[in-house]
């Protein structure tokens, strides 16, 4: 993708607190986001567009041994600052500390890109940035942004109260995925005459995460099948190997416990009773536990109006992108291992008017949490309710919403328009008005592909 899409709000926060660097005194900014979602171009950006007012450095933190990260680091300095750096230089404490003394004079940009890696090259940086920092920033002119991908390491290192580093950012910024009104830009950019089933399988397969559209966009895949055929492409590693290496970085040496549980509720057993049933364990709660509160990768579930303590909990992987992975890519690893890419990708395709039903779901409540227009946004279901012919059912409505005037909504989705039944949906809401929105009306709706 040529074009730089839909970050306004964020590089003003970034301009913000750059400005407030240069005209008062340092700031550290920490921007966080999973992986590809467009972190370092972001920062590029902001530098690429202030550079005629203050230079902008680039730290990248590989897998190196410290001296090896720091002569690189130097040659930045040199080459973007035009300042003399001693090669006795060899450790990252010599080095910002003769940043922030070249701060005291002028004022610049320092971009410390997958900052969490010095746990790996050298946990003492930590402490040596907070004693620095702390020293040196009141009276220097420094923009430091530090961004990560790992989400369980850059939450210890800046929100956990034992860690150095705990409460010295000014500012932390979570990048999001695109918007779907973006998507639809993105799409309508590389292919004017696009469809709302191209669009669906675009939202199915990335997510809205910068780079994956960027792969596909790129190679020009505007349809499904095109889609679809480039992630199992064999020689495209790119997608098969992305979300295995992504929740490798996160889980260590455990990933195979997360990876089956993962798994599991890709493939549609959403109960903790379900999941341990199926990988035959009794007790799994402790790990959903940290897949949602530490990872950030799956979130609860309840029906719309139920409490929080409630055990009526339904889990579901947050990622698009990672609920593909899981659904297809990990569950059939071992026609890629023999290299059977035709075979799964027949898989993904037969499937996929089932699984992107979700999906559609999926869409249709991101597009009204940008909306703005409510204060709760979710589904609802229950079991053993008496139908319309006097028999026990199970009921459940796709979506149910309030306004933020309190005006309640209840939404049917479909692929196909056709097989919306409005007086199903009506049965289901009378069922749901015994437990919510009792004595108010309930608006009802159909929402199909045609709909987004």
């Amino acid at each position: 993708m040529k074009r730089f899409y839909n970050r306004d709000a964020e590089i003003r926060q970034l301009r913000d607190m750059q400005q407030q660097s240069y005209e008062d005194y340092s700031r550290f900014v920490v921007l966080t986001g999973r992986r590809r979602v467009g972190k370092t171009s972001l920062v590029y950006r902001l530098m690429e567009e202030t550079k005629d007012n203050a230079p902008g450095l680039y730290f990248f933190v590989g897998r190196k041994t410290e001296t090896a990260l720091v002569r690189t680091f130097c040659d930045e300095v040199r080459n973007k600052l035009q300042e003399f750096v001693p090669e006795s230089i060899v450790t990252f404490r010599e080095l910002m500390q003769l940043l922030l003394e070249i701060g005291k004079r002028r004022k610049f940009t320092l971009f410390i890109d997958e900052f969490q890696e010095f746990d790996n090259v050298n946990a003492g940086v930590f402490s040596d940035i907070q004693e620095l920092w702390d020293k040196y920033k009141n009276e220097t002119n420094v923009c430091l942004i530090v961004s990560g991908s790992i989400f369980r390491l850059m939450e210890k290192i800046f929100k956990d109260e034992g860690q150095p580093l705990f409460g010295r950012d000014d500012c932390t910024l979570r990048l999001q995925p695109f918007t779907t009104s973006t998507m639809r830009e993105i799409l309508s950019d590389y292919k004017p005459d696009y469809t709302n089933d191209d669009l669906l399988a675009l939202w199915t397969i990335t997510g809205g995460v910068a780079r994956y559209i960027e792969q596909l966009m790129n190679n020009n895949c505007t349809n499904v099948e095109a889609m679809v055929h480039y992630v199992c492409s064999a020689g495209n590693s790119f997608f098969i190997d992305e979300g295995r290496s992504v929740h490798i970085q996160e889980f260590g040496k455990h990933y195979g416990t997360y990876f089956s549980i993962l798994d599991q509720i890709a493939s549609g057993e959403v109960t903790q009773k379900e999941i341990e049933v199926s990988l035959g364990v009794n007790v799994l709660g402790g790990h959903l536990k940290m897949l949602e509160e530490k990872y950030g990768i799956i979130r609860k579930k309840r029906p719309i109006g139920a409490k929080s303590g409630s055990q009526t909990v339904r889990y579901e992987i947050q990622d698009n992108f990672f609920r593909f992975w899981f659904r297809y890519i990990n569950r059939y690893a071992q026609l890629i291992e023999i290299g059977n890419f035709p075979a799964l990708e027949q898989i993904i395709l037969s499937d996929y008017p089932t699984f992107s039903g979700i999906s559609l779901e999926r869409w249709f409540k991101q597009k009204m949490i940008e909306s703005h227009r409510y204060k709760t946004i979710g589904s609802w279901w229950c079991g053993g309710e008496v139908n319309a012919k006097g028999n026990k059912d199970d009921f459940e409505i796709d979506i149910v919403a309030e306004t933020i005037d309190g005006e309640a909504e209840a939404y049917e989705v479909k692929r196909n328009p056709q097989k919306y039944n409005p007086s199903r949906l009506k049965e289901k809401v009378e069922i749901m008005q015994r437990h919510l929105f009792r004595n108010q009306e309930v608006k009802m709706i159909g929402l199909s592909m045609e709909d987004m």
